[in-house]
């Protein structure tokens, strides 16, 4: 059986950030890089997602 894959829009509607954001922070390693799909789009597996919401929750990256 495939793994269902996520995508980064269901990692924006998890938490309270835009696209550019997330990718900007890929870039600067503050989250996993993703793996892409054969179209190039980022996809994560469940675990990664529930990593990367985690990530972003504990450090809440540049507020205040």
């Amino acid at each position: 059986m495939l793994e269902k894959k996520f995508y980064l829009h269901d990692i924006i509607r998890r938490v309270d950030r835009n696209k550019t954001t997330l990718i900007r922070w890929e870039s600067l390693g503050f989250i996993p890089r993703a793996k892409r799909d054969s179209r190039d789009w980022r996809c994560y597996t469940h675990e990664e997602v529930e990593e990367i919401v985690r990530l972003i929750k504990e450090n809440n990256f540049f507020r205040k």
